[in-house]
């Protein structure tokens, strides 16, 4: 009894791993989407995805059911896998009239969004603006090595050089960029 994550195979078809590293904690703000079907048939009950709005919660207080706050909180930023949750672990023996008979199964095809703001991924355009203000950071720095002066003279020591230097500044952007999932 409980909650059962699939993370792969046929019965969680739509699954993606997440940053393999950020976590959910009790009293994180999470924003996620959501699909909850019946485990005994497949219907369909509810879905953030049919509304368009992410669903927004704090974890770990009792807000959602218990399969949630025990199933998301072992599910890493950007992850999307379902949820199998026995009855005792969402609605119980009451069910939640009309849409979730007395003692059901639910399966939840669940995607963390956020934790805390902190976005699991970007759309092409949120992306394309951070890789500009990388740049913008980029050329800006090259301008201060050009003024010269002691802090120009530690780049110096610290990368040999411009040259150096600019090799750092490039592999910053591209490593923080590289860092970034967009969808």
């Amino acid at each position: 009894m409980g909650v059962e994550i699939k993370t792969d195979g046929p019965s969680a078809p739509s699954a993606a791993e997440g940053d393999g590293s950020t976590f959910p904690k009790k009293g994180d703000k999470l924003k996620m989407h959501y699909t909850g079907t019946l485990a005994k048939d497949g219907s369909k009950f509810d879905s953030s995805r049919d509304r368009g709005k992410p669903f927004e919660f704090t974890i770990g207080v009792g807000q959602v059911i218990k399969g949630w706050d025990e199933g998301v909180a072992k599910l890493s930023l950007g992850q999307r896998a379902t949820l199998h949750i026995t009855a005792d672990y969402g609605y119980g023996a009451a069910g939640h009239p009309p849409v979730i008979p007395e003692n059901a199964d639910l399966v939840f095809d669940v995607e963390v969004l956020a934790i805390n703001g902190k976005k699991g991924f970007y759309t092409q355009d949120e992306f394309d603006k951070y890789k500009s203000k990388l740049t913008e950071w980029r050329t800006k720095q090259l301008a201060k090595y050009e003024d010269g002066g002691d802090w120009a003279a530690k780049k110096d020591e610290k990368h040999g050089g411009k040259e150096g230097f600019a090799a750092w500044l490039e592999a910053e952007v591209e490593k923080n960029c590289s860092s970034v999932k967009v969808r």
